[in-house]
């Protein structure tokens, strides 16, 4: 009952950046074959060599489908961020704002089941949205390319998003079991996603703090990386999933101890 609800209740937001993200990748795709090497002159003359380097965009091959495809890797890490910290900042939460979770948390089952199982939904539409993603991606290189192209790099990209999607995610549930109210766990996870990726470009425009990209996980994973190495650093999936599991361990926990009259 509560995992159709939760299915139900988060399926908008599911749809929306599952479609908007499919129609970004199709649409740099579907250019890809128009532009190749006439890309880099343009980026060249609208953005500065730092700025391509804090989005992904330098030291790309042109020529290369998959390279012209790592372009549009950032923005949709960056929108997938956004979603899954704003969603997992709210899905728990949500029950203490609406005051449900005396309600709930009343039923016969733990408490630690209801928040499993709320979690649950989360990750199933996570990992639905990236796969749809690649999956729109894989369709569209079929479609407009043809032919000529490795997709490990895509496969790798969609890793990525989902492992930094993950981090932000991680955060945003950590932070909703500070506050009682979701709209204001929700505005400071999106917050610091968005700090987040600024953070990131200030640390590739000056290479004296160049030092902090470990700390950043849009700085983790990069399109153009991904697509000239096809690999990821495993150090950083590794980063990446640790510090998940501890965000989200320790938000579960604060959740089991919160009063539910909060």
């Amino acid at each position: 009952m509560l995992f159709k609800r939760e299915l139900k209740r988060n399926l908008k937001s599911f749809l929306i950046i599952s479609l908007v993200c499919s129609a970004l990748a199709m649409y740099v795709i579907a250019l890809a074959p128009s532009f190749g090497d006439d890309i880099q002159k343009i980026l060249d003359l609208k953005l500065p060599q730092g700025m391509q380097k804090a989005f992904g965009m330098k030291d790309l091959d042109y020529k290369s489908a998959v390279s012209f495809f790592a372009i549009m890797f950032s923005y949709i890490y960056l929108f997938y961020a956004i979603y899954l910290a704003a969603t997992f900042a709210h899905i728990v939460s949500k029950e203490y704002s609406d005051k449900t979770a005396e309600y709930l948390y009343s039923l016969p089952a733990k408490r630690l089941h209801f928040i499993f199982v709320k979690l649950s939904v989360v990750f199933m539409y996570a990992l639905l949205s990236v796969l749809l993603i690649f999956l729109v991606s894989w369709f569209s290189f079929g479609v407009f390319i043809k032919s000529g192209y490795d997709l490990t790099p895509v496969v790798l990209m969609a890793v990525a998003w989902l492992l930094g999607g993950m981090v932000f995610g991680s955060v945003g549930f950590l932070v909703s079991s500070f506050f009682s109210r979701t709209r204001i766990s929700s505005a400071v996870s999106v917050g610091f996603v968005l700090f987040m990726y600024m953070f990131q470009v200030v640390i590739s425009l000056n290479d004296n703090i160049s030092v902090l990209k470990h700390f950043s996980p849009f700085d983790w994973f990069k399109g153009s990386g991904i697509a000239n190495n096809g690999s990821l650093s495993l150090t950083y999936c590794l980063a990446a999933i640790g510090f998940s599991a501890i965000c989200f361990y320790v938000g579960i926990w604060r959740f089991r101890k919160m009063d539910v009259l909060v």
